[in-house]
Parts: C-alpha cells; structure tokens; sequence
C-alpha cells in the first residue's frame, strides 16, 4: 500500500525539487603554505616521509638518542 501523504517534492525528500548539485572549481595556480617549524613531541621521526625533529628535544635527550 503506498502512502498517500507521500509528496517528495516537500519536507524529508532526500532530493528537493530544482536543486542541482554544484560541482566545484578545481584550482590550478595552487601553492602550498611554507612549512612550518615542528613544534611537536618527536624528537626525531619520520612522519609521511617527512624527516622531523624537535631541536629542544634534541639538546636535552641528547645522551640518549
């Protein structure tokens, strides 16, 4: 049995009447910020390929590394 109140033009319709999705613009001149310092508690890592290292961290453990 169908339900006669069902309109999905109005209220819970998954997909309102005349919306559209918009698709967005892909940039192409984009550049990455500068990287920054690691402030973070690796005191020498490699994260993602990334060599970091916490120079603070470095001075005071430097017996045990």
């Amino acid at each position: 049995m169908v339900n006669p109140r069902y309109r999905p033009t109005i209220a819970n319709s998954r997909k309102p009447v005349g919306s559209k999705k918009e698709l967005g613009e892909i940039k192409k001149d984009f550049v990455y910020p500068a990287k920054e310092k690691y402030i973070g508690s690796h005191i020498k890592s490699d994260l993602a390929g990334v060599p970091v290292s916490n120079e603070s961290y470095e001075k005071y453990y430097k017996d045990l590394i």
